[in-house]
């Protein structure tokens, strides 16, 4: 029996065997499908890290905005605001139950202008679908009560009487987790020696 191996490329061998060509093209296709099946899956994997760092990235951008809106908002001044009108806006949207919401006018005065501003928080006011906490907030904010504002120096328009929650900054951590495992995956479907 003879058999002459080639080597026509450091991956891929033709072994040359009695039998003749056939087992030629059996040898040099099942090395080139396995390599290809490989450097597919790599490419997979770098893919879905690539996925996870790009929306990581997304949420860290926009817990990290929410939080330093937040923080930047309690530098504003505060000044003193009358309410002028404290109503409750209704909604339906079909297929949904009813929501509401707060609409507030409040006026305030800030380096000797005077201003009005509707917002509660720099969102502004949420629909809600219980209509009693939408109340509840009419019941503290009623017409000619006077409550502190806190005014934007650089758009004195715009006041609001809450401040934005700084929880987003307490968990900035979970995105960054999610684009560490990204580039873990990455790395690892790169760094990998058995292909």
């Amino acid at each position: 029996m003879k058999i002459v191996i080639t080597a026509v490329r450091p991956t891929i061998l033709n072994i040359e065997v009695d039998i003749g060509y056939q087992w030629i093209f059996r040898a040099h296709n099942k090395m080139s499908s396995d390599n290809t099946g490989k450097l597919a899956g790599k490419m997979f994997i770098c893919m879905i890290g690539l996925m996870l760092i790009f929306i990581g990235g997304v949420f860290e951008w926009l817990m990290l905005r929410s939080y330093l809106h937040a923080k930047e908002s309690r530098q504003w001044p505060q000044v003193e605001a009358v309410i002028l009108s404290s109503d409750m806006d209704q909604r339906r949207i079909s297929g949904s139950p009813p929501e509401a919401r707060l609409n507030l006018l409040f006026e305030y005065d800030y380096k000797g202008n005077k201003y009005t501003s509707g917002r509660l928080s720099p969102r502004g006011a949420k629909w809600s679908r219980e209509k009693d906490s939408v109340a509840d907030l009419m019941v503290d904010y009623p017409v000619g009560s006077f409550h502190p504002v806190w005014v934007n120096p650089y758009s004195p328009d715009t006041a609001i009487l809450k401040h934005d929650t700084k929880a987003a900054g307490y968990t900035i951590w979970f995105p960054a987790v999610i684009m560490i495992g990204g580039c873990g995956m990455i790395w690892g479907a790169l760094r990998d020696k058995g292909s």
